[in-house]
């Protein structure tokens, strides 16, 4: 498999007064192109905070952040702008989507941000959304409203999608349909896939786990193949 992502003796520390907190505390790992990833935790483990420096949204405090080589703590913030819209997609626990505007419409402006683009009907399609593509998003239940934020992110064809909790509003059986959705689109278009959770059952779905504990990874582990969402417990 390609190397995508390489992490390297990763920082982060925030300062209370005279006293450090590693947020993150020199973890290392690698992202494989095409993989699921799935970053485990309990609430303060660093999980979020890995993923917002790994995305860029947060500056990292030292280390390396490596995509096909390119160190983006490296990068001005620019360039680092211009990095995300060409390459990530993100999906937020809110959904974050435009109201005025229905599912076609709201996908379409993800579209517009990307420039190998794919097909909007057919992500539609693929996220089971066909039916409501002309509703407003107000129409839609929670589940739908997160089906359509996928939809967004992934119309600008971004080579790595970050999930930070994707299941954390939804119900059970909402949740495992929107699971179904992102391994769905990994499978079709390949797009790697990084889901940050502290539900052990999501660990299931993706081929490996990194378990994360007081900013440091405590284990990680391949799984020997992935779990259907509709079969994984829950919570």
């Amino acid at each position: 498999m390609e190397k995508l992502i390489e992490i390297k003796n990763l920082v982060k520390t925030y300062h209370l007064g005279n006293i450090p907190t590693h947020a993150l505390d020199h973890v290392d790992f690698t992202i494989y192109q095409g993989e699921i990833v799935v970053i485990l935790g309990p609430s303060g483990s660093g999980k979020t905070t890995l993923l917002n420096c790994m995305s860029g949204l947060d500056q990292a405090t030292s280390g390396e952040i490596l995509y096909e080589g390119t160190d983006i703590l490296k990068l001005s913030d620019h360039r680092k702008t211009k990095f995300r819209k060409d390459n990530l997609g993100f999906i937020f626990q809110t959904y974050n989507l435009l109201e005025h505007l229905n599912v076609y419409e709201n996908v379409l402006v993800g579209a517009k941000l990307g420039k190998n683009k794919n097909k909007i009907d057919e992500l539609i399609d693929t996220m089971g959304l066909t039916i409501h593509k002309n509703k407003n998003v107000a129409e839609l239940s929670g589940g739908e409203q997160q089906r359509v934020s996928i939809a967004r992110a992934l119309a600008k064809n971004p080579k790595v999608m970050f999930c930070d909790e994707p299941t954390g509003a939804l119900d059970e059986k909402t949740g495992k349909v929107v699971l179904k959705a992102l391994v769905e689109a990994n499978e079709l278009l390949n797009t790697t896939m990084i889901i940050i959770t502290h539900n052990p059952g999501i660990a299931l779905i993706g081929d490996r786990v990194i378990r994360m504990n007081s900013g440091k990874i405590v284990e990680i582990h391949k799984n020997e193949k992935r779990i259907d969402p509709k079969d994984i417990p829950w919570g």
